[in-house]
């Protein structure tokens, strides 16, 4: 079994206010240590979080057992004693990846919102029964034309990699350009700032051309018949303020989908504005 947790951490500011990243920490471990943890809104030298502390560093020391791989949506000079300025996803993995990519997502204009760049972060997580890509990324909220053309990248990322897994180039081991492939299993988390009754949502999920596996709703596939849990909003209604709802999923290919054996959400956590989302597979 290998087990997945997705959380947008808000920098690891609870809705007390108070930033505690011990604190995030217990809560991610209270079921056991997950295989990965792909963590959203963690914030490298900014003045205004946490004193300007380096959470990657920070989170590191509290998961001594894990591998960590940072994607910065953005990187500024300007940060606290002369650091750089960073802001963006964390993955932290007991099983070494094969290869790590960092994809920046398109902003197009959108001069009426305010908006920050945006990124997902790819590892090839080898298993015994084989390796799939594993994505961690948090989209825009403020900008819908944003949101809509990151998805739309995602699925780009996805064909990208299917194609090359069934159309490979020449390989020179042991050079720049060794191949390592990119298999066609995917599963996709973090916080997608988009509702499910959204256009976002409903192109995420909508077919794929073909031969390429199309992305389910991983929710969807285990609980067909239950509501869903929300994943924002449950205790913060100050920023939340429709209440409980769901902005955070796990998207799987089509082909992968057989593997999954629980997905869960933890809603007895206000140690964030979000909620921890887990997913076990069989692999």
């Amino acid at each position: 079994m290998l087990t997945i947790v997705s959380w947008n951490i808000q920098y690891g500011k609870g809705v007390d206010g108070r930033i505690d990243l011990s604190r995030i920490a217990r809560e991610i471990l209270i079921d056991g240590f997950p295989d990965l943890i792909c963590l959203q809104e963690v914030s490298r030298n900014y003045p205004a979080t946490d004193n300007g502390s380096d959470q990657v560093a920070e989170l590191q020391k509290l998961f001594p057992e894990y591998e960590s791989f940072f994607g910065a949506s953005h990187d500024r000079s300007g940060g606290f004693n002369g650091g750089r300025r960073q802001f963006g996803n964390l993955v932290l993995t007991r099983h070494s990846p094969i290869q790590v990519l960092h994809h920046l997502l398109p902003s197009p204009a959108d001069p009426k919102v305010k908006f920050m760049s945006r990124q997902t972060t790819e590892l090839v997580i080898p298993t015994s029964s084989g390796a799939f890509r594993m994505m961690n990324t948090h989209l825009e909220f403020f900008s819908e034309k944003q949101n809509l053309s990151q998805v739309q990248r995602i699925r780009e990322l996805h064909e990208e990699a299917c194609i090359q897994y069934n159309e490979p180039g020449l390989d020179l081991p042991n050079t720049p350009f060794e191949r390592v492939d990119r298999p066609e299993k995917m599963v996709i988390c973090g916080d997608f700032n988009f509702t499910l009754d959204s256009v976002s949502y409903e192109r995420m999920t909508s077919p794929l051309p073909d031969k390429i596996p199309d992305l389910f709703d991983a929710w969807n596939v285990v609980n067909p018949s239950e509501n869903r849990s929300p994943t924002c909003g449950v205790f913060d209604h100050k920023q939340w303020k429709n209440g409980p709802h769901c902005r955070d999923y796990f998207f799987l290919s089509e082909n992968f989908i057989q593997q999954i054996q629980t997905v869960s959400v933890n809603t007895d956590t206000n140690a964030s504005d979000h909620q921890p989302i887990r997913l076990t597979l069989k692999v």
